[in-house]
C-alpha cells in the first residue's frame, strides 16, 4: 500500500453545492466552488478556480486561471486565462491575459486582455 496518498498532503478546496458562503476567501491549490460565494476570492497561486455550474458567486475574484460552468456577477482580475463555457454567465468586469468565450455562454461585461 505504498501508493497511498495521504489527504493531508494534498492541497484543494471543493465548496459543496448546496453551501452558502459569505465573506473574504483565500485558497490556495486546486480549487472547485459548486455552492454560492458572496465576496472576495482570492487564488494564492497558480491553481485553478473552477466555478461549477450549480456556482453562484456575486464580489470579486482574483487568481490565475479560471473556468466558468455557473455564474458570476462582479469583478475579475485573472493573471492567466479566463473561459466561460455555454452553460457559464457573467457579468460586470473581466480583466486577463487571455478570454476565451465558448458559444452559448451568456456575458454582459466590460472586459480588456493583456495577451502575451
Amino acid at each position: 500500500m505504498d501508493n497511498i496518498i495521504s489527504i493531508e498532503e494534498q492541497e484543494f478546496t471543493l465548496i459543496g453545492k448546496n453551501t452558502r458562503l459569505n465573506g473574504i476567501f483565500n485558497f490556495s491549490g486546486l480549487t472547485h466552488i459548486a455552492g454560492s460565494l458572496e465576496g472576495d476570492v482570492h487564488i494564492k497561486d497558480q491553481s485553478l478556480l473552477t466555478i461549477e455550474e450549480t456556482s453562484r458567486i456575486e464580489g470579486k475574484i482574483n487568481c490565475a486561471d479560471l473556468k466558468v460552468f455557473g455564474t458570476i456577477k462582479g469583478e475579475i482580475i485573472s493573471t492567466g486565462k479566463v473561459e466561460i463555457f455555454p452553460s457559464g454567465s457573467l457579468s460586470g468586469v473581466i480583466k486577463s491575459q487571455h478570454l476565451v468565450i465558448h458559444p452559448g455562454a451568456i456575458m454582459n461585461i466590460d472586459g480588456h486582455t493583456t495577451g502575451s
